[in-house]
């Protein structure tokens, strides 16, 4: 490994000279191989195959995602294999994601190739991406460790959000939606100040949802309005129903998407804004009443793409964006409130290269990326008292080749970073077609950098962070076999990863809490999934088997210890079928128990759920859809001492221009 360790005092003139040069070589040497970080927004001017090769990959269009009883991002793709869902509560409370075993730092999330990952945390709190699914083109998932062709953070994998582009036709579309949960009775308060409240007409009217999109021409908007209160019953550890309490939620969000085509390509720009002002109410053995949070995130990115450069023989995309977050959390009204302003500004240059002399070289994709982050928060600072900021360069080349009947994808880039040492990640993807079967092979290393938070954390609170933290790294492997057809598909895949240097908070000797490079873990499984078209049916079902070893400390693959809060199985299968104007679905959902500790001893039981869906074409401009979650009532915590809603029924209608 390399280690480059710059000054950053004028780290916003030395970004803005690096991005100038970095575009302005592209645009003049675009014939050349050289150049990029983690992007993958070429996908959307290339053909998929084009993106990083990997034996675990999902896609969810938008007809799988209308047919599914989802109303949510987090419910959309919680039934893919290797997808593990982590709420704290309701869709808007925190909700993060791991895909085959992974922390929630270790999965990259992308929309329309922008990083949404909080610069604060490293992680993604999937609460807090506000568009609706009508606005999502399609999702893509892919598993393993992708550091040769996205950069840091990928070491369980990607996911990527495509949202929708104006289709030049003039449409809109008003939707308005209603939660409810069963009027039951509940306990508030404790000891001789308990009593009985009556949950009468309040659960009734518990959370409404506004949405609306617009159409015209080469723009396409939309915005999106919640308010939940939140008052859902549960059971606590003496079988008393109480009300979650200082868990409401208000927020907003909206967006603007604009598309126009070039005589030589395609130049779009896309916004998101959102807003939030929530109760924090934590969990049950540690509550925090009067806690609150207000934050907001915006962004907007422009892309130019074209595949008219030597006479069709190369393709590029070019993508640059801004995005800017700010966090006010105050856990009660006599303490003062910490803020956290985050900044982050990139440019990504992607080229793609046929080559007509080769005939064994199918295509050479190679590219650049800049990235600036910088937090600016009255508790995150360095040891001298300065804001943390980051400065990431990355190139990187991967040539698609055909070889004795197989596409070799081999990968390889270099990520340097001002702020830790930097490196090499590599990778290999072997595919081979066998008539109506496709057998994938795929060997490829990943890192994390490590948090603002994990750095510089002040020493308060308990808390500590370590500035001398290095980055996580892992390997990882995969064999899958996959057959397509017009009427469904299926996939079945083995994989293993491993995993070093995870960077853990501990309590040292003397109470604090601190992280440090002290975890290790080994990841095997096995994963299928399959899709099934008949008779007006549409059935999607996926079972993962993880046995996860702890090899952290002393422990070895002897002592047989599962990580924490990854299930040994898990399985989904969604069923809709539509009939005239009548559609439904259904969907069901298993994990087997999760421990919630290294030890093995203290878990969570396994869990069951199920979801419905109907919904009614009125007319052809209206609908109405009627939403059952959790049909069973099953009580049940996905984080330990955040109890999850019980049964609840939504009723929506929607009004359209047409269909």
């Amino acid at each position: 490994m390399l280690s480059f360790r710059v000054r950053t005092h004028k780290s916003g003139i030395f970004f803005f000279a690096i991005a100038q040069l970095c575009f302005f070589h592209e645009q003049a040497l675009f014939a050349q191989t050289e150049v990029q970080l983690p992007s993958v927004v070429i996908e959307a001017s290339l053909p998929a195959d084009l993106s990083a090769p990997t034996a675990g990959s999902s896609r969810l269009d938008g007809d799988d995602l209308e047919a599914m009883p989802a109303e949510t991002l987090s419910e959309a793709i919680a039934s893919l294999p290797g997808v593990l869902i982590s709420p704290t509560g309701t869709s808007s409370s925190q909700t993060t994601l791991s895909l085959r075993g992974s922390t929630s730092n270790q999965v990259l999330i992308l929309v329309d190739g922008v990083r949404i990952t909080d610069i604060a945390t490293g992680a993604a709190d999937l609460s807090q991406l506000n568009i609706p699914l009508d606005m999502i083109d399609r999702i893509e998932i892919q598993r393993g460790s992708l550091s040769a062709a996205y950069g840091a953070d990928a070491v369980g994998g990607v996911l990527h959000i495509h949202t929708k582009t104006p289709d030049g036709s003039l449409n809109w579309k008003v939707s308005l939606q209603n939660v409810s949960f069963l009027p039951v009775s509940v306990i508030r308060g404790s000891g001789f100040s308990a009593q009985r409240v009556p949950f009468v007409a309040q659960a009734l009217v518990d959370s409404q949802q506004f949405e609306m999109q617009i159409g015209a021409r080469n723009i396409l908007l939309w915005s999106n309005f919640l308010r939940e209160a939140n008052l859902y019953p549960y059971y606590d550890a003496n079988g008393v129903r109480r009300s979650r309490t200082n868990a409401d939620v208000w927020k907003a969000s909206a967006g603007i998407r604009w598309a126009v085509p070039l005589s030589v390509g395609k130049a779009a720009l896309a916004s998101n804004v959102s807003w939030r002002n929530l109760g924090i109410p934590g969990s049950l053995d540690a509550p925090t009443p009067e806690a609150r949070q207000h934050d907001w995130n915006a962004d907007i990115s422009a892309q130019f793409s074209t595949d008219a450069i030597a006479q069709g023989a190369v393709a590029l995309n070019l993508l640059s964006y801004a995005r800017a977050g700010n966090i006010k959390y105050r856990e009660s009204s006599t303490m003062q409130a910490d803020e956290h302003l985050s900044y982050r500004t990139g440019l990504d240059a992607n080229l793609s290269w046929i080559p007509e002399s080769a005939d064994w070289i199918e295509d050479i994709r190679s590219g650049c990326s800049l990235r600036y982050d910088r937090l600016e928060s009255t508790a995150v600072k360095k040891p001298d008292e300065s804001m943390p900021e980051r400065i990431t360069l990355g190139i990187f080349a991967e040539p698609r080749l055909r070889l004795a009947g197989w596409a070799v994808v081999p990968a390889i880039r270099f990520d340097w970073t001002n702020d830790f040492p930097s490196g090499i990640s590599a990778g290999l993807g072997l595919l081979r077609s066998m008539g109506v079967h496709l057998l994938g092979i795929n060997v490829s290393t990943a890192y994390r950098a490590p948090s603002f938070d994990d750095l510089y954390w002040p020493a308060s609170g308990g808390a500590e962070g370590n500035p001398f933290l290095q980055p996580e790294s892992a390997v990882s492997a995969d064999i899958s076999l996959q057959r397509d057809g017009s009427s469904g598909g299926w996939r079945l895949g083995t994989f293993a990863r491993y995993s070093e240097k995870v960077i853990l908070w501990q309590p040292g000797s003397d109470g604090i809490w601190r992280p440090s490079n002290f975890g290790n873990a080994l990841y095997p499984g096995l994963e299928a999934e399959a899709r099934w078209k008949q008779a007006g049916w549409q059935i999607r079902g996926s079972y993962t088997f993880l046995y996860s070893f702890v090899l952290s400390g002393s422990l070895t693959l002897l002592d047989d210890r599962r990580v924490p809060y990854v299930p040994v199985h898990s399985a989904a299968i969604t069923a809709s079928r539509k009939d005239h104007s009548f559609s439904s679905s259904f969907t069901l959902h298993y994990k087997s128990l999760r421990y919630t500790s290294t030890g093995n001893i203290a878990y969570l039981p396994s869990v069951f759920t199920a979801d419905a869906q109907f919904a009614w074409d009125l007319s052809e401009t209206s609908t109405f859809e009627i939403s059952a979650s959790n049909l069973f009532n099953e009580r049940h915590e996905t984080v330990k001492g955040y109890p999850m809603p019980g049964f609840s029924i939504s009723a929506k209608y929607s009004i359209r221009n047409s269909r």
